[in-house]
């Protein structure tokens, strides 16, 4: 077992293809045994590939004498992000679940000054202070078997899934449904990308795929055969694709990342369909957990169940880059009422894009569009 940590001694800061094996043990057996770090997005070798895309990418170790005891991805320097953002679905520290760190002291002999996260777990008890919202994480559960999640689940769900059954039959009146499960078809993977773009330009949200890193990083993902990976499920209704979901795996864990479907098939709910689908063949496919992301917005309500959250907010800890960020505390508190959160809005689409593009132009022409729309987008 990892020891309690009472107090870290040093630290010290590494790009993640630095990472001795010693600390990537240490790394993999603190994750093991910290029930809140189960994500795929805690395994270490995540960290080690989006640290060969992104040149700012930086892991803060503690040490307890010759023991790493406490890690933190992170980009940037001064005003930091959390590793991978805003690719990331879920960040923190890799910790012992019953570590008493100071995390501000760690940032800050880090030579962090500033962190601005967006789905923070683990239950740092120091860190309350800094959090805005919590967002409740929608986990399938299926380690006792499908059957016995099924019968716990609410009067939300079982009538959500008699929905779902009377549109397969609607289904299969006029098309022959077929999965292809851990597909690796070019032609379906270009689709997902494809829809995912169109989504966005509908929406107007920020395209976070047009950036390198976050398409190679989500490619090189879905071209592993094994180990930390991409598993891609196509739902077809005859030869035309209906749904896609891709996920970020460890092998017992699916991430739901990137998920998109056929705007034809919509009155028949297809994402709805291939998710029954895929809770059937988690067994099969070894799946323990089907993890559907922070939020229980849409159709994920019927699936939520009361449990772990994540956290957004941010830590000023020392210098320019902390009291920068007090000034956007303040102006964002104050227009979340009397300015329509406008403030914030665009806070959090800037740094979106600055994660993604490095380009000066780039940032601007964007920020642009942003604007014109009052940041809500």
């Amino acid at each position: 077992m990892v020891a309690r940590l009472a107090k870290i001694l040093d630290i010290r800061v590494k790009d993640p293809a630095e990472l001795s094996s010693a600390e990537i043990d240490a790394w993999t057996q603190i994750r093991a045994e910290n029930p809140a770090l189960y994500s795929p997005y805690f395994h270490p070798d995540y960290a080690v590939l989006v640290g060969r895309l992104r040149k700012d990418a930086r892991v803060a170790i503690g040490y307890d004498g010759d023991n790493p005891v406490c890690f933190f991805p992170f980009q940037g320097s001064g005003f930091v992000r959390p590793l991978g953002a805003p690719m990331t679905d879920y960040h923190g520290f890799i910790e012992a679940i019953d570590a008493e760190i100071d995390h501000t002291d760690f940032l800050n002999r880090a030579n962090i000054g500033a962190l601005h996260y967006t789905s923070l777990v683990g239950e740092q008890k120091d860190m309350v202070g800094f959090h805005r919202e919590d967002y409740p994480l929608c986990l399938i559960d299926l380690t006792d078997g499908v059957e016995a999640w099924r019968a716990s689940r609410s009067s939300s769900y079982r009538r959500s899934l008699k929905s779902n059954r009377r549109r397969i039959r609607r289904t299969e009146e006029d098309y022959l449904r077929r999965f292809e499960y851990n597909s690796k078809s070019g032609e379906a993977y270009d689709q997902l990308m494809n829809w995912k773009r169109e989504r966005f330009v509908e929406t107007g949200l920020y395209d976070v795929l047009s950036a390198d890193w976050t398409s190679g990083l989500l490619r090189e993902l879905w071209e592993r055969e094994d180990g930390l990976r991409c598993d891609m499920h196509v739902l077809y209704f005859g030869e035309e694709m209906a749904a896609m979901d891709m996920g970020l795996t460890d092998g017992e864990t699916f991430h739901s990342w990137m998920v998109a479907y056929n705007p034809e098939f919509h009155p028949l709910s297809p994402g709805t369909q291939l998710l029954e689908d895929m809770i059937d063949k988690a067994p099969e496919l070894g799946y323990r957990l089907i993890d559907l992301g922070a939020g229980i917005d849409s159709y994920k309500s019927a699936y939520a169940v009361e449990g772990p959250v994540a956290r957004s907010g941010y830590v000023p800890v020392a210098g320019a880059a902390a009291a920068i960020s007090k000034l956007y505390g303040a102006a964002e508190k104050f227009g979340e009422k009397s300015l329509k959160d406008i403030p914030g809005k665009l806070r959090r689409r800037y740094t979106q894009i600055a994660d993604c593009d490095e380009t000066v132009s780039g940032r601007a022409k964007a920020m642009f569009a942003a604007v014109k729309t009052g940041g809500s987008r």
